[in-house]
């Protein structure tokens, strides 16, 4: 087979398979990506065999699209699913409707599209998630600055998309360095991955509405919750969600906590920290120490400094309250 042979059977080939993805259902996945996707696919083939006619209208970019699903929330799975249904009906119509040659040529041509769809629209994706999670984080930051210092939240909240609650767990969290923190030239990478993975590691058990405010060495955390005590299953920070932390940072952590009001979260924090403070000043043990008001501890005069502490369990430790 000559080489003019061999370009003209690739483009009827090529052809062949656009008039059939062109007509492909897909497999009941959403029906905007699943369109969007089969035409991608189309001009992934167009792209690859340049001597295929043109027959539909010019098709959608591939990283563009993936980047608008990104920042519509689509999941990537089921962009990369949707995508591979189509590539899989591509490799199907190839399997039964070709022989000899054109067999390999159509599984090439198929590989070469399952690669460039795959690589390009996972790298639009992952490049786009990334920016709209640091304007989240950047504005979650600003709310918790604004909650912190007793600023009205409303209209923040109202830009930013995120719901203030009526009542928070009030968080005073101490990261202590990790081993890799030490050693020379090493330090401020270790610090950065050790704070990532305890961002990471927040998210699963306290939910996508606790705030945080952090650094390598620790800092505040806000969790939704109700002056009432917590429902069951409701997120909270516990002494267990504590544990998990600590094994994310690989570091023991040290955490105090207190329930109240969103207006007194200023207070709450002030107080939180000094306990915090005064806990690790004490070489105290890692682990959640809880804030107590006075009525929980009729033996506590709040005027008095605080007796630091009264432990109740070996990570759960009650504080009594000072004024």
């Amino acid at each position: 087979m000559t080489a003019m042979q061999v370009s003209s059977s690739s483009a009827s080939l090529a052809s062949k398979l656009l008039d059939y993805l062109a007509g492909h259902a897909g497999a009941g996945l959403p029906g905007e990506v699943t369109a969007t996707t089969r035409d991608c696919v189309v001009a992934a083939v167009r792209l690859l065999t340049p001597r295929t006619p043109s027959r539909v209208a010019e098709p959608p970019e591939i990283a563009g699209t993936a980047t608008r699903w990104a920042r519509e929330g689509v999941a990537l799975e089921t962009v990369l699913a949707a995508y591979h249904d189509e590539i899989r009906a591509g490799l199907e119509f190839v399997a039964a409707d070709t022989e000899g040659d054109d067999v390999v040529a159509g599984a090439q041509l198929i590989l070469r599209i399952l690669e460039m769809v795959t690589l390009t629209a996972s790298t639009a994706y992952v490049d786009e998630h990334r920016v709209v999670a640091r304007e989240h984080q950047t504005a979650a930051q600003t709310l918790v600055s604004a909650l912190l210092g007793g600023h009205a939240v409303g209209d923040l909240a109202m830009q930013t998309g995120i719901a203030v609650a009526p009542a928070y767990q009030v968080v005073a969290l101490s990261i202590p360095a990790h081993p890799e923190e030490r050693r020379p030239g090493l330090g401020a990478a270790a610090a950065r991955r050790k704070l990532r993975r305890v961002q990471s590691a927040l998210a699963k058990p306290l939910g996508s509405r606790a705030l945080s405010l952090l650094s390598a060495a620790g800092g505040t955390v806000l969790v939704p919750t109700d002056v009432r005590p917590a429902r069951i299953g409701s997120p909270a920070m516990t002494a267990e969600v504590l544990a998990m932390l600590s094994d994310a940072a690989e570091v023991p952590l040290t955490a105090v906590m207190a329930v109240g009001s969103t207006a007194r979260i200023p207070e709450l924090a002030a107080r939180t920290h000094d306990l915090l403070d005064r806990i690790r000043a004490a070489e105290r043990a890692p682990g959640l120490y809880r804030v107590a008001e006075p009525q929980d501890s009729p033996d506590c005069d709040p005027a008095q400094p605080v007796r630091i502490p009264v432990v109740t369990s070996p990570n759960d430790h009650e504080i009594g309250r000072s004024a």
